[in-house]
């Protein structure tokens, strides 16, 4: 079977998240507070931007396979620490190990799939990572419904068994990658005798003179979406708001299902848009579901916003990923690319921070208009940078690979 093959088994295992609907609820029956399960994402991120770029280094020499396997490992006993130790600490460390987790899937599993396609003499790149990504959605969508309907009929003693058997999911997603083929290891490629230093330094170069990357690493940090935060207190907002229990899990379903179709076809929005002008359709949209979320109270205005917010996170990622692997070497590949998600972690430490202390300060409501006005600020001044730097363009042949 190819690699190709094999991650869209890996991308539908690994998200059957079945303890995305009730996790909140679970931490505050524990008697976690909203405020330190949000402070828990930061945490994520910090665990993350601290692992960046040693595992980047680490998958660029030894291979992303290893990486991978590490990384749903690390991630499986992530999630099974929220289970034995719910506290406010026990959610630290466990997001902290999660976030580690994070850190060796950053950029491997792209960089994999980018190199998977060169080698199993595919041409575009967009339209199997965007399967990849999809995959895991449908995952999602079958594992949030399912959780949603379980927590429903059984309350509260759905709780471990749910966390436990996302775990179990995770690990059978690094049992496949074991199997993977590792074509980074046969890359002849020579960055300076193959020296960490070396890779380092070039691939940090690479994103700070490439006009391309720069200004898309830029954007990213502009326009940080927020999916975390808004995963972490929905669900005492959809109960302020006397909202059914059934759509704590099928509102995700749904919007997941849009999410799949919108990340399936994105590659196509390039033969009507250029990047700047998808990135701000998509961005500025996301960030009025926030406020709508926030502002109206009517149950069909605040499920129909989580809906559509759900259907739009990161459906760019296959169209921006592909403008940015096209500028760079193999042999550098997953440096570069965790390089910038090390460059965007930094800023999500305090973003996320910030939500945190403000969910505790002021509220959830005015924490979510907060992230909205964040969005639509941020890709103003994004597309600006893109319009000025005259970079970015529209792609007649979506996925070309341009970088052997």
């Amino acid at each position: 079977m190819s690699n190709l093959r094999k991650f869209t088994w890996i991308g539908f295992l690994k998200g059957f998240y079945l303890y995305i609907p009730i996790l909140t609820f679970f931490l505050l029956s524990e008697d976690v507070t909203l405020s330190a399960i949000v402070i828990a994402s930061a945490i994520y991120s910090l665990f993350t931007f601290i692992g960046e770029i040693p595992t980047g280094l680490l998958a660029d020499r030894f291979g992303q396979k290893i990486s991978i396997v590490f990384g749903y490992i690390i991630e499986s006993s992530g999630i099974l620490m929220i289970m034995l130790f719910p506290t406010a600490i026990g959610f630290y460390i466990a997001s902290g190990f999660r976030g580690l987790a994070g850190s060796f899937l950053s950029g491997s599993e792209e960089a994999l799939i980018y190199e998977s396609v060169k080698n199993e003499g595919k041409k575009n790149f967009q339209k199997f990572y965007g399967k990849f990504l999809y995959n895991k959605q449908i995952g999602i969508i079958i594992s949030t419904a399912l959780a949603g309907l379980v927590y429903r009929q059984l309350g509260t003693i759905s709780f471990l068994p749910l966390i436990a058997v996302t775990s179990l999911f995770t690990i059978a997603s690094a049992c496949i990658a074991m199997s993977l083929k590792d074509y980074r290891s046969n890359t002849k490629d020579n960055v300076a005798g193959s020296q960490m230093f070396s890779i380092l330094k070039e691939s940090f170069s690479l994103i700070k003179r490439n006009n391309v990357i720069f200004n898309l690493t830029i954007v990213g940090v502009l326009t940080l979406s927020g999916e975390y935060f808004v995963q972490s207190l929905y669900q005492p907002h959809f109960q302020t708001n006397s909202i059914p229990l059934i759509w704590v899990g099928l509102a995700i379903s749904i919007g997941t299902a849009i999410n799949i179709i919108i990340t399936k076809y994105s590659y196509l929005l390039e033969k009507y848009l250029t990047l700047e002008k998808i990135l701000m359709v998509i961005n500025m949209t996301l960030g009025l579901t926030y406020i709508v979320m926030a502002l109206l109270l009517h149950p069909a205005f605040i499920v129909g916003a989580f809906i559509l917010m759900n259907g739009l996170f990161n459906v760019q990622n296959p169209i921006v990923s592909d403008y940015i692997n096209s500028h760079v070497k193999s042999s550098i590949r997953t440096t570069v690319l965790s390089g910038i998600s090390f460059i965007r972690r930094f800023f999500q430490i305090f973003v996320t921070l910030a939500l945190g202390f403000a969910v505790g300060a002021i509220g959830i409501r005015a924490s979510l208009v907060i992230q909205g006005a964040y969005l639509i600020v941020g890709m103003a001044i994004g597309y600006y940078l893109l319009v000025r730097c005259g970079c970015i363009h529209k792609v007649n042949d979506p996925g070309k690979l341009e970088f052997d």
